[in-house]
């Protein structure tokens, strides 16, 4: 009997524990995806080392918090839960429409970079032209936009016949397109 107790100590949790794992996870969840949904764009944009460290050590810390101070397999696995029911609840209201989210923006259109927009995701000139050059631009008129996804990649819009207006739906200063 005492290696079950010994064994539960090493991978069990008590009623407070839990209850503190699901309260840090519920908030800590809520805290990084607010964090990645304002600075998320653009720091998955950039690409940088520095962009990328920054995510990995906030995610580092805030797993850490979620679990307390004794880390067992249940408070793993509790968390775990609470994590998959939070994406899949909030995962849910963002498909419905009920909760915002962000929006792809143009930041290139009409010959003209948009200077505000790279500034306010922290983007720099080179960064887009190394994302034509990728693309197999040549001249800048075979370009009619650039666009800045959600998800941080950058899309090049070719010129050519007139664009549905139905891809650029929930676009950021798609009116500059059509």
């Amino acid at each position: 009997m005492e290696f079950a107790t010994q064994l539960w100590q090493e991978i069990g949790i008590n009623w407070a524990q839990a209850v503190g794992v699901l309260i840090a996870a519920c908030v800590l969840y809520l805290s990084f995806t607010t964090i990645l949904r304002v600075w998320g764009q653009r720091l998955f944009a950039n690409r940088s080392g520095t962009g990328l460290a920054v995510v990995l050590v906030l995610g580092a810390i805030v797993g850490r918090s979620m679990l307390g101070p004794d880390v067992t397999l249940s408070a793993g696995l509790l968390c775990l839960l609470a994590l998959v029911a939070l994406e899949g609840f909030f995962g849910s209201g963002r498909r419905a429409g009920l909760i915002g989210h962000r929006r792809p923006v143009v930041l290139y259109a009409d010959g003209e970079l948009d200077r505000r927009e790279l500034r306010r995701f922290h983007l720099d000139e080179r960064l887009v032209w190394a994302r034509l050059r990728r693309s197999g631009i040549t001249q800048l008129d075979e370009v009619r936009a650039l666009i800045l996804e959600t998800d941080g990649s950058l899309s090049v819009l070719r010129s050519g016949p007139p664009m549905d207006p139905r891809l650029l739906q929930h676009v950021r200063g798609a009116e500059r397109l059509l």
